[in-house]
C-alpha cells in the first residue's frame, strides 16, 4: 500500500464568510474546503459554488444545503482515495479517522507523484480497461480475479461514469488472456488490452495532464 500523507489543515465553520473562504482557496489552489461545525465533520464546500453566491459577505450557514456530504477514511487505500477524488473533481478531501472525526486533509498532488514513482509506471506489463456497472463493481473482486488466475496487480485506476464504472488496471502475469476470460465470466466488459511498452507515454501523458489541472488551481 502506498502511503498517502495526512495534513493539518482547520476546517472552516458555518460562521465563516463566503468573501474568506473564496479567498482561502485562491491563496492555496484548493477546489473544496473542509468543514467542521461543533466539532462534527460536515462535509467539503466547493469552490465553484462559492464563487457563484452573490452576497460575498453572507456565511456559510446560509448556504449549508451547498455542503458535499464527501470525505476520505484514514485507512483508505490510494486507489479508492484516487476515485473518489476524480469522481468530485477534488484536489483535496477532508479525511476522517475510524471514529468519524476530522483528521486533516489529503492532496491529490500527493497520488499523482507516488503512482508516478511507483510499480504502476515503472514496471513491466499489460494494461486492461474494463467496465461494469457501478452498482455491481468492487475493487476488491478485480484484484481477486486478478490474483486468482496468477496475476500481480500492479495499479488500479477507477473513473466513475453515470451508471458504469471504467477501470484501467496494469497487471503482470504470464496469460492474460486467461485473466480476460475470468472478467467476462464475471460481467465486465473488456474495453480495451495493450502492452506496457506501447501504453506507457499515454499514461503519463495522463499524469501530465491531471499536473496542470493543478497548477491552474494554483494560479
Amino acid at each position: 500500500m502506498l502511503h498517502i500523507p495526512i495534513y493539518k489543515f482547520d476546517p472552516v465553520t458555518y460562521n465563516e464568510t463566503i468573501v474568506t473562504m473564496v479567498n482561502l482557496c485562491n491563496q492555496y489552489g484548493l477546489s473544496h474546503l473542509p468543514v467542521v461545525e461543533k466539532g462534527i465533520y460536515r462535509g467539503m464546500v466547493r469552490y465553484d459554488d462559492l464563487v457563484a453566491i452573490e452576497n460575498k459577505q453572507d456565511i456559510l450557514q446560509q448556504h449549508s444545503h451547498l455542503l458535499e456530504k464527501i470525505y476520505l477514511s484514514d485507512k483508505m487505500n490510494w486507489t479508492e482515495t484516487l476515485a473518489l477524488m476524480m469522481r468530485n473533481e477534488a484536489n483535496i478531501i477532508g479525511v476522517l479517522d475510524l471514529s468519524g472525526s476530522y483528521i486533516g486533509i489529503r492532496l491529490l498532488d500527493d497520488i499523482l507523484n507516488l503512482i508516478s514513482e511507483k510499480d504502476f509506471i515503472n514496471q513491466n506489463g499489460y494494461v486492461l480497461v474494463i467496465k461494469k456497472r457501478t452498482t455491481d463493481f468492487s475493487i476488491s473482486q478485480v484484484a481477486q480475479i486478478i490474483e486468482s488466475d496468477g496475476g500481480k496487480v500492479l495499479g488500479i485506476l477507477v473513473n466513475e461514469t453515470g451508471q458504469d464504472t471504467e477501470v484501467e488496471v496494469k497487471i503482470q502475469t504470464e496469460d492474460i488472456n486467461e485473466i480476460i476470460q475470468t472478467f467476462r465470466r464475471y460481467d465486465y466488459q473488456i474495453i480495451s488490452q495493450m502492452e506496457e511498452d506501447r501504453h506507457l507515454q499515454e499514461l503519463k501523458e495522463h499524469s501530465d495532464f491531471l499536473r496542470r489541472y493543478l497548477e491552474m488551481g494554483e494560479q
